[in-house]
């Protein structure tokens, strides 16, 4: 027995986005039919739906547990079947089917069944007759879903016996095979189902995640990038592409798992930017998605259809939605498969597992909207944001009064012009911007023009410029330091990165500069040698996005000679080292000229100090009275030194 159900309605339906809020949808007519076999386990006969548009009339495709059924839906209110093509398998085991028309054809799959195949059908004399031209397992026995790229006429087959195949159908009878993958030259995973538009492909991989592949050479793609790992991440099932190609809608079909607005822009770092969901029960659960204008449709199981204006991708709304199922949530599967909405009349087709075809009235939704050109700023102190705005086209001709809110106002918001006109683009400043404490500030931009009043949000992290670090290692004034010391500093809070320099002048610090590196860490090793018995300088700069925080600057000598010959390592001997009670400095020759001796300690503290006068040749330092330990002995003459270590007893 089929059963017929239709409801009259006298206007469309308007749907008001003002304060987020959302409408039920216009129920037009239902079509379903009690004699199919059911399937024991789920309990439904039915699976997707797809529409067509041909000779004037509008058709919808639903799949069932028998095959292919063509409803007339031109009188929405009276769906009519005119056609039933069998499934080359069917019946109670037969749980999904998937079918999409090209040039005048109906491609169409299922995944249960030795004897499923892919199946052409010609659609061109509907509404007088449709007849089957292709049916055939050359490429495929079972596939659970397909896609066509139909600005290359290529068939994509996924999930086909764990491949995915890509047909040309430039002759759409006579398919010819141009790839099967994974390969030996192309690794991917399973594909439950795609979304492909001018070769570059979105793959739904399961459990292995979303990856985006270049099919332009179908014998050598490209995989673009991946995301495996993301918010609310579960079974990756399907999704469908703005107009744009900025944002993929994304359905993991996982209980509790929202739809995901996924950034495109750059491929090899896509990144979820935004959810939105049923706002039900938490058994809430996804399937199947496709977008119209700036409408994003959602079959949505046991929450029947969802419909959420993406005009702003970042903060999609619901405006309509109605639900299929009259049972209560669970965690299974049951209600609205798929879902249809890019007939001509713009009416709406819903496949439910239980109750077939829904027909609803196309969807009038008031353009209300405040489109940010960019939502989360990260700033600095004292700098200015600005960006646009676009007001939607169906707010009050008398224009719109807009004025912002929020907890902390980091700044001085103006808008450019205000009032402004619907479907004008207004310049939105925060000028003079003032640090957030490390906290996201979130700012509410509402528009009124006396009866409508819209919000929007946008985010703002301000930072300041990082302090300055201390120095540690090598202490200020140390002397016999390595040629390639260690350098050691403070850490400083808000910094992301430090820079070290080391410089031969301090008082023209930059202009000396002999070293530099960056790093992440709070100390750095030298990877090259300075030279012996020199002085350098040294500072940390501690840097972040905002700029950079010098420390302040310390001094070292580096161990070894620069002196001239007379200095050199071989022309004076210490004895005893390590010692006890004197130190004895013999020179080869009589000092010529007037030297200064000094005992440091490890930190640069002058311990012992002397003059060596000319015609010296020995002479004595009582280091009894001094701690054990390791000290450093320098003798200059004019600029040049040289250090040499001792231990004292």
């Amino acid at each position: 027995m089929k059963k017929t159900f239709s409801i009259l309605t006298g206007c469309l339906l308007t749907l008001s986005a003002i304060f987020a809020q959302s409408s039920e949808a216009t129920f037009l007519g239902n079509w379903q039919n009690d004699d199919l076999v059911i399937v024991p386990w789920l309990n439904g006969r039915y699976n997707e739906v797809w529409g067509l548009a041909v000779n004037g009339h509008e058709f919808a495709v639903l799949g069932s547990t028998a095959g292919m059924h063509f409803i007339d839906v031109t009188n929405p209110t009276d769906p009519q079947e005119l056609f039933l093509v069998e499934g080359t398998s069917k019946g109670s085991n037969l749980v999904h089917r998937d079918f999409k028309d090209f040039n005048g054809y109906l491609y169409c799959v299922a995944d249960e069944g030795s004897s499923a195949t892919l199946q052409i059908i010609d659609i061109q004399d509907l509404p007088n007759s449709v007849t089957q031209v292709y049916a055939s397992n050359e490429f495929v026995i079972t596939a659970h879903n397909l896609f066509i790229d139909t600005s290359q006429a290529r068939l994509y087959l996924l999930g086909a016996q764990g491949k995915t195949k890509v047909l040309d159908i430039s002759n759409p009878t006579q398919p010819v095979l141009l790839g099967s993958y994974p390969n030996t030259n192309f690794y991917m995973p399973y594909v439950h189902d795609a979304y492909i538009r001018d070769n570059i492909g979105i793959f739904n991989c399961g459990y292995d995640g979303l990856w985006v592949i270049d099919f332009a050479d179908a014998a050598n793609p490209v995989l673009l990038g991946t995301m495996t790992n993301y918010p609310g991440a579960g079974y990756n099932h399907s999704g469908w592409l703005s107009d744009d190609k900025k944002y993929f809608y994304l359905l993991d079909e996982t209980h509790g798992s929202p739809v995901k607005v996924v950034d495109m822009t750059d491929p090899g770092d896509l990144k979820v930017v935004a959810t939105v969901d049923a706002e039900s029960a938490p058994t809430q659960i996804p399937h199947n998605a496709l977008i119209q204008d700036n409408l994003l449709y959602v079959s949505y199981y046991y929450d029947g259809l969802q419909v959420y204006d993406i005009s702003n991708p970042l903060d999609p709304q619901r405006v309509a939605y109605y639900d299929t199922y009259p049972g209560p949530d669970n965690n299974f599967f049951a209600g609205a498969w798929g879902v249809y909405p890019l007939l001509p009349s713009g009416n709406i087709l819903v496949s439910d597992i239980q109750t077939g075809l829904w027909v609803f009235q196309s969807l009038d939704v008031p353009n209300l909207n405040l489109i940010l050109s960019e939502n989360e700023f990260e700033a600095c102190t004292g700098e200015t944001v600005t960006f646009e705005m676009t007001i939607g086209n169906d707010f009050a001709d008398t224009g719109v009064n807009l004025s912002v809110t929020g907890a902390n106002i980091p700044g001085t918001v103006t808008f450019e012009p205000n009032p402004a006109m619907p479907g004008s683009t207004v310049v939105v400043t925060v000028a003079g911007l003032s640090f957030t404490q490390g906290n996201t500030e979130e700012l509410t931009i509402e528009a009124n023009d006396g009866t409508n009043a819209v919000t929007t949000d946008f985010h703002l992290n301000v930072n300041e410029l990082p302090g300055a670090s201390t120095l540690v290692s090598p202490q200020n004034n140390a002397t016999g330091v390595l040629t390639n010391p260690t350098f050691q500093w403070s850490s400083v809070p808000s910094a992301t990165g430090y820079k070290l320099q080391v410089s031969t002048q301090s008082s023209n610090f930059e202009s000396g500069v002999i070293y530099s590196a960056s790093t992440s860490n709070l100390s750095f090793p030298l990877t090259t040698n300075l030279g012996a018995g020199k002085v350098y300088y040294w500072r940390v700069l501690a840097q972040n996005e905002c700029g950079s925080t010098a420390s302040g600057i310390q001094t070292f000598t580096t161990e070894g000679t620069s002196a001239s010959f007379d200095l050199s390592v071989n022309a004076f001997k210490i004895f005893p080292n390590p010692a006890h009670e004197n130190l004895l400095i013999t020179f080869e020759t009589t000092v010529g000229e007037t030297l200064n001796l000094s005992l440091l300690s490890v930190t640069g503290e002058v311990k012992l100090q002397r003059e060596i006068l000319p015609g010296t040749s020995t002479t004595k330092l009582k280091v009894g009275d001094l701690p054990a330990g390791i000290y450093f002995l320098k003798i200059s003459s004019g600029n040049a030194s040289v250090v040499r270590k001792v231990v004292v007893q």
